[in-house]
C-alpha cells in the first residue's frame, strides 16, 4: 500500500524541484546540443542543486529514455525524458512535465527555462 507521503507529498516536492526556478546570476553559457547531452548526461549518476530551495536530489537520464530521481526524505520517483532537436529536454514524472536547456558553466553542467544568455538557472549539476 503506498503511504499518503508518497502519493501526496512526493508529487508535489518533485515537481518543486523540477518546475520552480531559482534567481541566480548567469556566467557565460554554453549550450548543449541534442547530441551533446545525449553524450554527456546520459548513463551518468548525478547530483543537482536547485538553486530556489538549496534542495539536493539525484538523477540516472538512462539511454533507453527512462530516468530516476530521488531526493533525502521524499525517496524515489521514475519516469521518462526526451530531447527536442533544439536542445530543449523535458522529464515527465508522476504526470508532470518540466523542460529545460542544459548548459555548461564554471566546471558544471546547469539548466534554465530558455536559451537566453540570462535566463534564470535552475539547477546546477555535478556528476556523482
Amino acid at each position: 500500500m503506498i503511504s499518503f507521503f508518497a502519493r501526496t507529498i512526493l508529487p508535489m516536492a518533485i515537481a518543486t524541484v523540477l518546475l520552480h526556478p531559482a534567481v541566480a546570476a548567469a556566467g557565460e553559457r554554453a549550450y548543449l546540443s541534442k547530441p551533446e547531452i545525449e553524450n554527456s548526461l546520459l548513463g551518468k549518476p548525478m547530483l543537482s542543486r536547485n538553486l530556489a530551495s538549496g534542495s539536493l536530489s539525484h538523477w540516472e537520464f538512462r539511454r533507453d529514455g527512462s530516468v530516476e530521481a530521488s531526493r533525502s526524505g521524499l525517496g524515489r520517483a521514475a519516469g521518462t525524458w526526451s530531447v527536442r532537436e533544439d536542445g530543449q529536454m523535458c522529464v515527465t514524472l508522476m504526470n508532470r512535465t518540466g523542460c529545460r536547456y542544459w548548459f555548461r558553466t564554471e566546471g558544471a553542467f546547469a539548466n534554465a527555462d530558455t536559451r537566453s544568455p540570462d535566463a534564470i538557472v535552475v539547477a546546477e549539476v555535478r556528476f556523482e
